[in-house]
C-alpha cells in the first residue's frame, strides 16, 4: 500500500474513531486501530500512532487516568501470545482475542478506581467491557475488509 494512501486511511480512521467515541461512553476505538497495525505488522506506523492513540485516549478520559497505557500494553502482549496459536486473520483468532481482552478491560478498571479515590460500579464495567468485546470483533472485520481493498487496489495499479 503506498505511503500516500495510508496516510489517508489513518487521516479518516482517526476521526471517525473519535466520533464513535463520543456517541459510546467507554468504547475504546482506537484500539481496533492498534490491532490493524499489529496484524499487518506495520511497527514504523505504529511508532508514531501508538503514542497518539494514548495520548487521544488519555484526553478523552475514556479510561481513568493512566489506565491507557496499560490497556494498550495488555492488547500488545494478548495479540501476541494469540498469534502464536492462530492465524491472526481467522475468526477464531479474532473471536478469541476479543472475548480475551473483556478481562483485562473490566480488570484495569477495577485496578485504577480505588488508585484514584473513585468509585468502581461493577456492573457498569462489566456491561462496558462486553460491549467492548462484542464491539471490537465487528470493527475489527470491518477495518481489515477496507484494509485489503486498499491493498488490492494498489497490486491492480502495478
Amino acid at each position: 500500500m503506498n505511503r500516500a494512501r495510508n496516510l489517508c486511511w489513518w487521516a479518516l480512521f482517526i476521526p471517525a474513531a473519535i466520533v464513535l467515541q463520543a456517541f459510546v461512553p467507554g468504547l475504546d476505538v482506537l484500539v481496533a486501530g492498534l490491532l490493524i497495525l499489529l496484524q499487518e505488522r506495520d511497527y514504523k506506523n505504529m511508532f508514531w500512532l501508538l503514542p497518539l492513540f494514548i495520548s487521544l485516549q488519555e484526553g478523552m478520559g475514556t479510561r481513568f487516568f493512566g489506565g491507557t497505557v496499560v490497556w494498550y500494553a495488555m492488547v500488545i502482549v494478548l495479540f501476541k501470545l494469540g498469534q502464536w496459536l492462530f492465524e491472526v486473520k481467522s475468526f477464531i483468532f479474532v473471536f478469541l482475542l476479543s472475548a480475551c481482552l473483556a478481562a483485562p478491560c473490566y480488570a484495569i478498571d477495577w485496578l485504577m478506581a480505588p488508585l484514584q479515590n473513585l468509585t468502581f460500579n461493577i456492573q457498569e464495567t462489566l456491561d462496558k467491557s462486553l460491549v467492548q468485546a462484542l464491539f471490537l470483533q465487528v470493527v475489527w472485520r470491518v477495518l481489515s475488509m477496507t484494509r485489503q481493498w486498499l491493498r488490492t487496489d494498489d497490486d491492480a495499479e502495478k
